[in-house]
């Protein structure tokens, strides 16, 4: 009886799972392009904001899968993170000593590696926060200011694409390490809530660099477009 107790409470968690991917997914997919088109602005080169960023990200992307993963940068953010966590929230965060890096697609994380312990706020919160992303946007300001728009806009939006990427590849392959310990639906949800986090995150830092952009437009825009997808969505499954 115990048992089966167990199972029927192991399959409602693996449904409400499944059912917050569905939906955050809308949400996500609304929020990003609210935000890319806030970012339709033109930069001093004739270029828009979004071109920029969508160059740096494209960039990266490539060097990622081809050429090299910069392991070690992501694990100085992780660590930072992680020992704030601590501080703040107890408990222990897992390492990433582990990860793949160099050329190639990396290696995979031994059985030794440490399982994240303690709360979920402290075991993800270094996944959340882009930390290269807001040095760039807080660059930007300084760069801005002391070389003007004509300098800094097209070079810092292309580092701000390039940031992000480095941010969601680097949590994917590290998160992907975990997938064997999980269901589908956990690993779904998690790289979901990463991605909505940071995208928030970086959203909210973007005025530094790009002053023009107004994150409140962005974020109303977003949910808009997300209320839309889910009444499509609706429409199309039950109507």
């Amino acid at each position: 009886m115990a048992k089966n107790s167990f199972s029927l409470k192991a399959g409602l968690a693996r449904l409400v799972k499944a059912a917050m991917v569905a939906v955050l997914l809308p949400l996500a997919i609304g929020l990003l392009q609210g935000i890319l088109g806030e970012l339709e602005l033109t930069t001093a080169s004739g270029s828009t904001f979004r071109e920029w960023i969508g160059w740096g990200f494209v960039t990266y992307v490539g060097l990622h899968v081809l050429l090299y993963r910069p392991v070690a940068l992501f694990r100085v953010s992780h660590r930072l993170f992680s020992t704030l966590a601590v501080w703040l929230f107890g408990g222990q965060v897992a390492s990433t000593e582990g990860s793949g890096g160099g050329r190639g697609k990396g290696a995979k994380g031994g059985k030794g590696e440490a399982a994240a312990q303690g709360s979920t706020l402290v075991a993800f919160s270094p996944y959340v926060i882009p930390l290269y992303t807001i040095l760039v946007s807080a660059g930007g300001w300084f760069l801005r200011r002391w070389l003007g728009r004509a300098v800094a806009d097209g070079p810092v939006s292309f580092c701000l694409g390039a940031t992000m990427a480095f941010h969601w590849l680097m949590t994917a392959d590290d998160l992907q390490r975990q997938r064997e310990r999980w269901h589908v639906e956990t690993y779904l949800l998690a790289i979901g809530l990463v991605f909505l986090v940071t995208l928030l995150l970086a959203g909210a830092c973007l005025p530094w660099a790009v002053p023009e952009f107004s994150f409140a437009r962005a974020f109303a825009d977003g949910i808009s477009r997300a209320q839309g997808l889910y009444t499509t969505l609706v429409q199309r499954l039950f109507l």
